[in-house]
């Protein structure tokens, strides 16, 4: 059994250009070069990873072009030479990678030729939002009135309710006052 790496082209051109978890000390000086914070290098190395993940570039030659985007982006001095060239493409290429599968029809056009009729849109067939309604507790079915809707004996319950809440505090407060006076006495 040999060693399989997973790694696409890409990401393997990344971390070569800019290196692994640690930046590479050949980038580390071409962004000290350009005037480019430590922080703003990591973050380079993290959106070209990202963007590779995210299948955003396609190629290597897609992640050289974004990587001197991003430099010449952030940097703050003007530099003579492009700072991939340095870098072989040999020893990014994809050794060991699996190519797609194939499922033995090879008469089937590039995925950029492949139409896929549009789907119907979903929201054309549900009902307006006014006429959605969803009760605010399903599992008893009980509906909650606002205050212009409740009836009258509703109104009251609630009144009372907020009265008696009212009385408890007091009450509260009442006690805390005795205890008070009784330490001044």
């Amino acid at each position: 059994m040999g060693f399989y790496s997973a790694n696409t082209p890409e990401q393997k051109r990344v971390k070569k250009l800019t290196g692994d978890i640690n930046i590479s000390e050949m980038f580390k000086n071409e962004c000290e070069t350009r005037g480019i914070p430590i922080y703003n290098a990591y973050n380079i190395q993290k959106r070209l990873l990202h963007e590779v993940e995210q299948e955003q570039l396609h190629g290597v030659k897609e992640v050289d072009d974004r990587l001197m985007e991003l430099l010449d982006e952030r940097s703050k001095n003007k530099v003579t030479h492009r700072y991939v060239d340095f870098i072989s493409n040999e020893d990014s290429a994809s050794k060991g990678v699996i190519p797609p599968r194939s499922d033995g029809n090879a008469s089937l056009p590039p995925k950029d030729q492949i139409k896929i009729p549009p789907k119907e849109d979903e929201k054309t067939s549900l009902p307006p939002k006014d006429q959605i309604r969803i009760p605010p507790r399903a599992r008893d079915g009980k509906k909650f009135y606002t205050d212009d809707e409740l009836p009258e004996k509703e109104m009251l319950k609630k009144i009372i309710l907020q009265n008696k809440k009212i009385i408890n505090q007091n009450k509260i407060i009442i006690d805390l006052l005795k205890k008070q006076g009784e330490k001044d006495d």
